[in-house]
């Protein structure tokens, strides 16, 4: 069931010819060559675009904010059109406060890297704070849970803390598989705790 999950979520992992699995690799779902010490398991396709975006959002905001003064000044003047300066002055505001809340809302979830330490059993993902600087969260396998109803840019949740990852972005594949708990064994019941304690008492 492992092999087979991991071969189903996994198909473009041929690409990685030099890495942990390559085009010859027949067991996607058992990594032999995980190194004993501290790795990478993960690695964001997105990571540079995201870090982009917030850098370029940050740089309009500050141009926008210089430009204040300047705006201020030409609408205090009488011979301004205020039509024009307030649809002028709402262009600028948004691109100088409502950008950036929106792309970090957009991309606080995303995660950028992986890294496991074999010897503790710990997990440290990284994702984006509000500036473009990253943020580490340290966390066990015990701490991973998902969602019965995933929210938005939501693939699972480490510490109550939402992020966002991609399955085929994950250079060890097995560990997406712990992750998801695609390596549990199916639970086919579908009664619930309550009916079930009801029954046992009954």
């Amino acid at each position: 069931m492992q092999k087979f999950l991991a071969r189903l979520s996994w198909p473009s992992l041929r690409r990685y010819t030099n890495g942990p699995y390559s085009s010859n690799n027949e067991d996607y779902g058992v990594d032999a060559s995980a190194p004993d010490v501290p790795h990478q398991i993960y690695e964001g396709a997105l990571t540079k675009q995201v870090r982009a975006v917030k850098t370029f959002s940050f740089g309009t905001s500050l141009i926008g904010v210089g430009m204040q003064p300047m705006l201020y000044e030409h609408m205090s003047a009488p011979e301004s059109s205020l039509p024009l300066m307030v649809a002028l002055y709402s262009a600028v505001g948004i691109f100088t406060f409502v950008t950036p809340f929106l792309i970090h809302f957009v991309t606080k979830k995303y995660v950028t890297d992986i890294t496991f330490d074999p010897t503790t059993k710990e997990y440290s993902a990284s994702v984006y704070r509000f500036l473009p600087t990253k943020r580490k969260i340290n966390f066990k396998l015990e701490d991973v849970s998902v969602p019965d109803v995933p929210g938005a840019f939501t693939t699972l949740c480490v510490k109550n803390i939402p992020v966002l990852c991609s399955p085929s972005d994950f250079l060890y594949p097995e560990h997406y598989i712990k992750f998801m708990g695609y390596d549990k064994p199916v639970n086919y019941q579908l009664r619930t705790a309550k009916e079930q304690e009801k029954d046992n008492k009954s």
